[in-house]
């Protein structure tokens, strides 16, 4: 995996993210249990790895998840949605067009595999 300079003591939730992350209720406290240590400590030890919240990490990765499921196409937006753990479509499209600048549509749009 890409992790390999990552702290021991929070690989574990960094599996369990990459196979949990289609759930939208994935919380610090399941990630910390995960590592047997306390949620402060993972989330301390988690901003100091990778300069970012394990929130918004999660949602990174749930990002790319999109986009690649964007760029194959043939699937609806809301299926999308739920694959990738957001809890609505409403909230997907948000958060992707924050983070990317284009809502998932055009994303799609710009970005489809083959051309018809």
């Amino acid at each position: 995996s890409s992790y390999s300079n990552v702290n021991k003591t929070i690989m574990p939730a960094i599996s369990f993210i990459e196979k949990n992350f289609p759930n939208p209720n994935l919380k610090n406290q399941d990630l910390a249990n995960e590592c047997n240590i306390s949620e402060v400590y993972f989330r301390k030890l988690f901003i100091k790895q990778f300069n970012t919240t394990p929130k918004q990490f999660i949602l990174d990765i749930r990002i790319q998840k999109a986009k690649q499921l964007l760029k194959e196409g043939g699937l609806k937006i809301n299926a999308i949605s739920d694959q990738c753990g957001f809890s609505n479509s409403y909230h997907f499209c948000r958060s992707f067009k924050e983070k990317t600048g284009l809502s998932p549509t055009e994303y799609m749009m710009q970005n489809k595999a083959y051309k018809i």
